[in-house]
């Protein structure tokens, strides 16, 4: 029994061993087996060129209007007037709403009326005073009485310009959230405002970028709704924290929209030009990484190929940029790498 053990861990040894060696073999063919010694190998092959090597950060952003409130009512009482056209344009200063301010008209009346005498008994006071034919008391009583009126009456004409509602800015008008000649306690929603000639997007940039993104930077932005259509803006602000959670800063673009075409609240694809300059670039599928370097496969005058060790800079997706190791024109293999050797002959297929 000991005996036929023995054989057979031999028998399995001499088949590995066996084994072993074909795969040694088969290594040794390298990419021409099967196609006869010295046939050429069929690879894509590409010039090193110069071309604009442009960083970009890209991001999800959201749109927001450059200006934007809710009009609500400043005290409780009934609407009397109500200018709400939904969508409508309107300046600065232009009425909105009105309560009813019919005792505050009262007032500021019967505030006035009381200046004007009390400045009338005033003038006399003081006639008479050129003649001290009165006390200086007499006088400074009635002056108090004048001052105090007119402060009351001004308390009276800012109250009473509460109950008429402005626009604040340049905009348009939401939807309206009322009627004409309802009660509506204060703070009551009548509409929003928002100045949509100019759209902010709001957008986050990882810590990485912070020290490359800077205000005026062109921002090119676009929406599903309108497909494959830019609109161009610039950076505009930088928040001056960042997110411990995400490690990430908002940052805010602005945006010519005068045509309207771009809403609050949208989700924007933004990106963000951080540099563009020129740089001898080669496709990412032209390297052979081992360990720490990279190669590529250099073609030569005879359509041979060589092996040749590379510097890459900067990346970016798809293209790498090539510090040292190859000059402009030079033609190196992008596709079919891992079909050749060095000294294989290559049949040149797809070249660009």
């Amino acid at each position: 029994m000991t005996k036929i053990h023995s054989r057979l861990i031999w028998v399995i040894l001499i088949a590995l061993a066996v084994f072993l060696g074909y795969l040694y073999w088969q290594q040794q063919q390298g990419p021409t087996s099967g196609r006869g010694a010295g046939a050429p190998v069929a690879v894509s092959t590409a010039e090193v060129s110069v071309k604009p090597m442009i960083r970009k950060i890209t991001s999800l952003g959201s749109g927001l209007a450059n200006n934007s409130v809710q009009i609500v009512a400043p005290a409780s009482d009934f609407l009397i007037e109500l200018n709400i056209q939904e969508g409508k344009q309107v300046k600065a200063g232009d009425i909105i709403a009105r309560l009813n301010n019919i005792q505050q008209l009262a007032r500021v009346a019967e505030l006035s009326a009381v200046l004007t005498d009390q400045r009338r008994q005033l003038d006399r006071l003081q006639n008479l005073a050129t003649t001290q034919a009165t006390a200086q008391s007499l006088l400074d009583e009635q002056q108090t009485r004048v001052n105090t009126t007119l402060a009351q009456l001004d308390i009276a004409k800012a109250q009473l310009n509460e109950l008429t509602i402005r626009a604040p800015f340049d905009g348009y008008l939401g939807l309206r959230q009322v009627s004409q000649g309802a009660y509506v306690n204060t703070g009551t929603v009548l509409t929003t405002l928002d100045d949509l000639n100019t759209l902010k997007v709001e957008f986050s940039v990882a810590e990485h970028y912070l020290a490359e993104i800077k205000r005026g930077m062109s921002v090119n932005v676009t929406n599903v709704a309108y497909g494959n259509v830019d609109f161009i803006g610039e950076v505009s602000a930088i928040d001056t924290r960042l997110d411990p959670v995400t490690r990430s800063i908002r940052v805010h673009a602005t945006l010519d929209n005068s045509d309207l075409r771009l809403r609050p609240g949208m989700l924007l694809k933004v990106n963000v030009e951080l540099a563009n300059t020129p740089a001898l670039q080669i496709s990412e599928r032209a390297l052979i990484p081992q360990q720490n370097k990279q190669f590529v496969f250099v073609v030569n005058s005879d359509n041979t190929v060589s092996q040749r060790e590379i510097e890459v800079g900067q990346r970016i997706p798809g293209w790498v940029e090539v510090l040292s190791g190859l000059e402009e024109g030079e033609e190196i293999v992008v596709e079919g790498i891992q079909k050749i050797r060095p000294g294989v002959v290559i049949n040149k297929v797809g070249a660009r």
